[in-house]
């Protein structure tokens, strides 16, 4: 890259002699003390440079960057270059000091108690031959980080990974715990910058907030996202100020980096916070201690009992058993090695990511879970009776170090048997921010947060949080999702709560595979999250009027009404026509009044992820649709018998199908009944009228039975405001075939849904239960679960329900949404349903 030359040669070039250096020094000893900034001096006055940068001799990496974008950005801005020296000439009247050095130190400015990234800008004077020198510091902690051997080293990190782990099991011989720095050298270290991501960056942040006063605006990564004004001169002004975080941990995790992202987040003021939680994964951390395929051959009890089988192939790590003994004894010996051997402040216990869809059926794990908690409760006292069993020990013999477990999945309460957690708990919450557009899921949240801080000694909490909303796996790609005000809202709430944010990103791994770029829309998120980490009571209404009237000029005005509108209206662009041709006819006009400009290019990007829109517009273009209520149920209602006369159902509507091509009543009628559960699951009551029930067509009578297709069969498809779609078939036998058809059909995928089924004298009945797994369920486990909170008024769920009736060569298909042809698999035809 150019800016690594132009560090380098920065750096180079600004030896100068011995003599000088003392020289340098000697002009600043003529003052006993540092005094206020000289007026009327300047730092570039009418294109002419009138100061300099002064860096140690031996500067740490980040301050090298800082002192070279310190340079790079006043040349952009005035077109003078401030020459990067170790020691004051005689001849430039204005010094900055970036970073600490002995000249610092004579100053007396003390980086001292800054952490986090925090900094300081002081600026002064110093008398010199009857006149004075002025100077500005900007300075903050700039440690060089140095990993520990064994680490998977550079861009060939898969290919020496073998040798590092080589190395590691040399050091750990016959423990065989997985190797957890694999691509250490890769994600965290930069070859362009010549940085890693766990050196501190206190001055860089000094550096950027300097810059940013004088109006320069890093909104998104590269050259286009930047916003640097032109000026003749920067006049010299006072400052003495410190800045620290709002919150410690300030880190984004981008599913692909780029040296280009990692100087954008620089810029931002981001964290790694490794000072924090350490450098091992921090979540899913037990997955270290059971993962390798020789532990699994040697130790088969430490692993989950799930039908007869051990689950030692689960999610390629296996399910651990969380009442083995073995596996208790050596997560305990891991941890202390972590501990005492790799110096880390923190370890993760928690289980491997996807845990929590099904319990453990050994003897010793048998009454443990609580399926009367719901969905994210049934396995919270079982996971979290392990996770503080290991905690309490590590508390007596490591109290100085932490651990944490994760607030997530099947787990996500507080357990209910634990009155305390131990000292050294640390708690990190999964959660979604940009769903708190349901306000109900938000003050159910916030419930959870203070029963969970009444639990927790420790009062440390870490956010996980997801902004992978323009990630084509997760099936929102092409939906503009802004959410900067719940950002506001959710990160004011956790100030003094939280120790920060931990935030998940998606970004294309092969750039060349794709015309959008991810961070088109996604940047401005992460923008105002990085800003507000900083200073999370600032005005949002004022930051965000600066990026529209900087980021896009002349239609500042029109972006604005895009962005504003999406905001409040992207969860419903997966479900309404309207909304959509609403939210394009704004992009449009800002598009139009941008023209052929940098603001335009900017635009063209916006213009470019939301492309697939137009064919989502498309398939929405649907006509007369059916819309069902789900009465709402209690547990005490939720018997499943395959009979349909109990309480779940009482004063339900029922819903008629009708035949799939025509539209016209069929020869053999069915009907179904919908209720929520508040179990998290929806419940459908299905009758399937026949005048030879005796004689029905079944073809399968195991689940994942394919040939269910081939015979009478009820079939529910389903699509949720975050994935398209699903389909479960279910026969008379309560046989269960499910698919997950976003790519395609994906038949390793399991809804979790049950069926009872009944056959009477004149028709058949079926009972379906159907589990939401919740937002985040496609990051915690893509091959498990229907993903998507409930369904509400404002964000229903689309579903069809169907059936086949079989007789030789005599087959009747019936909906309840008809699709105008054979096929059930048009997802512009399915109905709405919802709960209230």
């Amino acid at each position: 890259m150019q800016y690594a030359k132009q560090t380098q040669t920065s750096v180079k070039t600004a030896a100068l002699p011995a003599a000088l250096l003392l020289a340098g020094l000697a002009a600043l000893c003529c003052s006993s003390c540092a005094g206020p900034a000289a007026s009327g001096d300047y730092i570039v006055k009418n294109g002419k440079a009138r100061a300099e940068i002064i860096i140690s001799d031996n500067p740490a990496r980040m301050t090298r960057v800082a002192a070279s974008n310190l340079q790079e950005y006043v040349c952009k801005m005035t077109g003078a270059t401030l020459p990067i020296t170790s020691a004051p000439s005689e001849n430039i009247p204005v010094k900055i000091y970036v970073g600490k050095s002995k000249y610092t130190d004579y100053l007396k400015l003390s980086t001292d108690g800054l952490a986090h990234g925090a900094f300081k800008m002081v600026s002064g004077s110093t008398s010199k031959d009857g006149g004075s020198v002025a100077w500005l510091a900007l300075l903050g902690p700039d440690k060089d980080f140095v990993p520990m051997e064994p680490y998977a080293h550079g861009r060939e990190w898969n290919k020496d990974k073998y040798r590092a782990r080589k190395d590691w099991d040399a050091a750990n011989p016959g423990e065989y715990y997985e190797f957890p720095y694999y691509r250490l050298g890769y994600n965290s270290y930069c070859i362009d910058l010549d940085i890693w991501e766990q050196d501190d960056a206190g001055t860089m942040n000094a550096v950027c907030e300097f810059l940013r006063g004088l109006g320069v605006r890093w909104y998104f990564p590269g050259e286009l996202g930047e916003v640097v004004p032109e000026k003749d001169s920067i006049a010299f002004a006072a400052v003495d100020k410190t800045v620290r975080p709002d919150f410690p941990m300030r880190r984004f995790g981008y599913w692909s980096d780029t040296s280009e992202n990692k100087l954008w987040n620089l810029r931002m003021g981001v964290n790694f916070g490794h000072d924090m939680m350490g450098l091992v994964q921090n979540c899913h951390g037990s997955k270290f201690v059971y993962m390798r395929d020789e532990v699994k051959k040697a130790h088969p009890d430490w692993y989950s009992l799930q039908n007869g089988k051990r689950l030692t192939d689960f999610s390629d790590t296996g399910a651990p058993c969380f009442s083995s003994e073995g596996l208790f004894q050596q997560n305990l010996k891991f941890a202390r090695m972590i501990f005492d051997v790799r110096k880390e402040p923190m370890l993760s216990l928690d289980a491997c990511d996807g845990y929590g869809s099904g319990m453990c059926q050994c003897e010793l794990c048998k009454g443990k879970e609580t399926p009367e908690r719901g969905r994210e409760g049934t396995m919270s006292d079982y996971v979290w009776g392990y996770v503080n069993r290991v905690a309490k020990e590590l508390y007596n013999s490591h109290p100085k170090h932490m651990v944490s477990g994760l607030s997530y999945s099947s787990y996500k309460l507080p357990p209910e048997k634990i009155d305390k957690l131990s000292p050294n708990l640390a708690l990190v919450i999964c959660q979604n921010r940009s769903t708190y557009l349901d306000r109900d899921l938000r003050a159910t949240n916030l419930v959870t947060r203070q029963a969970w801080l009444e639990k927790l000694p420790s009062q440390e909490i870490y956010i996980y949080d997801y902004y992978l909303q323009n990630c084509p796996r997760y099936g929102r790609a092409d939906i503009p999702v802004y959410f900067p005000r719940l950002i506001a809202e959710d990160l004011r709430s956790l100030k003094g709560f939280s120790k920060g944010d931990m935030i998940e990103v998606y970004r294309h791994a092969d750039p060349k595979k794709f015309t959008w770029d991810p961070m088109a829309i996604m940047h401005l998120n992460i923008y105002v999250t990085a800003r507000l980490w900083w200073d999370v009571n600032q005005d949002l209404e004022a930051l965000l009027d600066e990026y529209y009237k900087l980021f896009y000029g002349p239609a500042e005005k029109e972006m604005k009404a895009f962005i504003e509108y999406s905001e409040q209206n992207w969860q419903q662009m997966s479900l309404k026509i309207e909304v959509i041709d609403r939210a394009l006819e704004l992009l449009e006009a800002a598009r139009a009044k941008a023209g052929a400009t940098v603001y335009g290019k900017r635009i063209a990007q916006v213009v470019e992820e939301c492309k697939p829109l137009k064919q989502r517009r498309e398939r929405l273009g649907r006509v007369n649709v059916p819309d069902a209520r789900a009465l709402p149920r209690s547990k005490t209602d939720l018997k499943m018998d395959g009979s349909l006369d109990d309480k779940k159902f009482w004063d339900v509507r029922g819903y008629q199908l009708r035949e799939v091509e025509t539209g016209r009543a069929p020869e053999h009628p069915t009907s179904f009944l919908v209720a929520w559960g508040s179990d998290g699951a929806l419940y459908l009551g299905i009758t399937c009228r026949d005048s030879s029930p005796s004689n029905l067509n079944i073809t399968a009578t195991q689940n994942g039975d394919t040939n269910i297709w081939s015979g009478d069969f009820v079939e529910i498809l389903i699509e949720t405001p975050v994935h398209s779609y699903y389909r479960i078939a279910v026969n008379p036998a309560g046989a269960i075939v499910d698919a997950d058809m976003k790519d395609g059909m994906n038949l390793n995928w399991s809804s979790g849904a049950t069926a009872a089924a009944q056959v009477g004298e004149k028709a058949w009945t079926l009972e379906v239960r159907l589990p939401a797994a919740g937002e985040n369920a496609q990051e915690i486990d893509p091959l498990k679960g229907i993903s998507g909170a409930g369904p509400n008024p404002t964000f229903p769920w689309s579903i069809n329900v169907c059936r086949q009736r079989a007789r030789k060569n005599d087959i009747e298909r019936s909906a309840w949404s008809p699709t105008g042809s054979s096929s059930f698999d048009n997802v512009s035809k399915f109905g709405t349903v919802w709960c209230k």
